[in-house]
C-alpha cells in the first residue's frame, strides 16, 4: 500500500477569486523627471518596468492603460477616486476619459498638488 498522497488540481492565481469587499487599487510613486508643453511627466514604476506618467491641469480626467484599466475594472466614464499622498493628502474624483496606451491625469488639483511638492504617492481606485 503505497502513503503516498495525491494534490487536487492546481488553482492558477488568476482563477482564484478575491476575498469579497477586496478593492482593485494602484499605487504609484511618481517623482517630477521632466517638463512638456502642456504640464510635466512624473516617472514612476508599473508591474518592475518605468512607466511616464504625464500631468496636465486641463480638467480631462484620466487616461489609462488597457491593461490598468481591467485591473481596476473600470472602462471609458468609469469613476475614479485618486488619494494625492504629499505633504497634505486629498482625494481627488476623477472621471476615466480614455483607455489607450498613455497612463495621463489631467486634473487641476493633482496637477499643482504634484507640482508644488516635486512628487507623490497616488492611489487609484473605483470610486
Amino acid at each position: 500500500m503505497s502513503s503516498r498522497k495525491t494534490a487536487g488540481p492546481k488553482k492558477s492565481p488568476s482563477s482564484t477569486p478575491e476575498p469579497s469587499g477586496a478593492e482593485a487599487e494602484l499605487v504609484f510613486v511618481v517623482d517630477v523627471s521632466s517638463f512638456t508643453e502642456d504640464g510635466f511627466v512624473g516617472a514612476t514604476r508599473y508591474q518592475g518596468d518605468r512607466v511616464n506618467l504625464e500631468f496636465d491641469d486641463k480638467g480631462d480626467g484620466i487616461f489609462l492603460t488597457s491593461e490598468m484599466a481591467v485591473r481596476l475594472r473600470v472602462n471609458e466614464g468609469s469613476r475614479l477616486t485618486l488619494v494625492l499622498e504629499g505633504a497634505s493628502s486629498q482625494a481627488v474624483d476623477l472621471t476615466v476619459a480614455g483607455v489607450g496606451s498613455k497612463l495621463r491625469v489631467s486634473d487641476p488639483k493633482v496637477y499643482y498638488g504634484v507640482g508644488r511638492e516635486g512628487g507623490a504617492v497616488l492611489r487609484l481606485r473605483k470610486a
